[in-house]
């Protein structure tokens, strides 16, 4: 109809899309039913047949219990280099990273989005023998919280931080892209991730949604 009346048909790059905080935008509207009942209903169907790799059911339940607004007040203030530097003695000062993980679990998620890039960057010195479990352990959490907001450009973050680095993988940046095309690029990653449980979970959770996405893309062709 539209292309017989002569009208363009905007088509959007999945970069782009991935730009778009679609998964929060709808937790707004969930949140807030007396505003936008109306809308929640179909925004939720049309993600669930758009985007199925964001209505996955453990990612729902998990942004109940990581997405919430802010537990407690918290007095330190985050910043790049206090971010860094708790990072970089995770292993001989672990206090120093865990009090850095708890601050950022008790701010909102979109407060703590400004420092998602650094924060992956990070994510193999978690992978260290000496790093305590309970360490690796609020690193996950506060991924799942960065999960609420832009999911998929945290994935593709998440994906490239732990590339092996010994394998040929190294010359290539992952894009959301060739995630569509071959899900199974989650996998080549740093050998330690398949011996560190919490962080094997966001891998496993990246790789189902990742497949999810490559399903529905190759069901339109």
């Amino acid at each position: 109809m539209l292309i017989a009346n002569g009208r363009k048909i905007k088509s959007y790059s999945t970069a782009f899309l991935s730009e778009l905080p679609i998964k929060y935008l709808l937790h707004q509207a969930q949140k807030d039913q007396l505003s936008y009942g109306g809308l929640f209903s179909p925004l939720l169907r049309l993600l669930a047949t758009h985007f199925p790799q964001l209505s996955l059911v453990d990612d729902w339940m998990d942004d109940q219990v990581f997405g919430d607004s802010c537990r407690h007040q918290t007095n330190i203030n985050l910043s790049e280099t206090y971010i860094n530097e708790a990072f970089e003695s995770i292993e001989v000062n672990p206090y120093k990273t865990g009090k850095i993980l708890k601050a950022m679990l008790n701010k909102n998620p979109t407060e703590i989005w400004p420092f998602a890039e650094i924060f992956v960057k990070h994510v193999k010195s978690v992978l260290g023998e000496g790093v305590p479990r309970h360490m690796q352990e609020l690193y996950r959490e506060v991924w799942l919280r960065l999960n609420t907001v832009l999911p998929r450009c945290l994935w593709i973050m998440t994906i490239n931080a732990l590339l092996d680095m010994n394998s040929s993988a190294k010359a290539v940046t992952v894009t959301q892209e060739n995630v569509l095309v071959d899900p199974l690029q989650v996998l080549r990653c740093d050998i330690r991730v398949f011996r560190c449980g919490p962080i094997l979970k966001i891998i496993l959770r990246i790789l189902e949604a990742s497949l999810a996405a490559s399903r529905c893309q190759l069901s339109r062709h």
